[in-house]
């Protein structure tokens, strides 16, 4: 019973998620951009190439969002998010 104690404290200490640590000025800028992209209701890419065995392609992609978020909501749950999992230090 003693060996089965600190096996099953590693492998909890195993599975527990590990969180990236950042500054408060970094954190505002992921969910600033987090919550641009989710107010998005349109977003679209082209890709042109040119290969010598095949010859010019041409790539189109568009995107819609039928459910954008407002940006105020993304941002605050965004960061809450990050200060609950202790994510945010104050000096780095």
């Amino acid at each position: 019973m003693k060996r089965i104690l600190p096996v099953f404290a590693v492998f909890v200490a195993a599975c527990t998620p590990t969180y990236e640590v950042m500054s408060r000025a970094d954190a505002v800028a992921m969910c600033q951009a987090q919550a641009d992209e989710a107010a998005q209701v349109l977003s679209g890419e082209a890709n042109l190439g040119l290969n010598s065995q095949t010859g010019p392609s041409l790539g189109l992609g568009i995107g819609i969002n039928l459910t954008p978020k407002p940006r105020a909501q993304t941002f605050e749950s965004c960061m809450n998010e990050l200060a609950a999992n202790g994510q945010i230090v104050e000096e780095m």
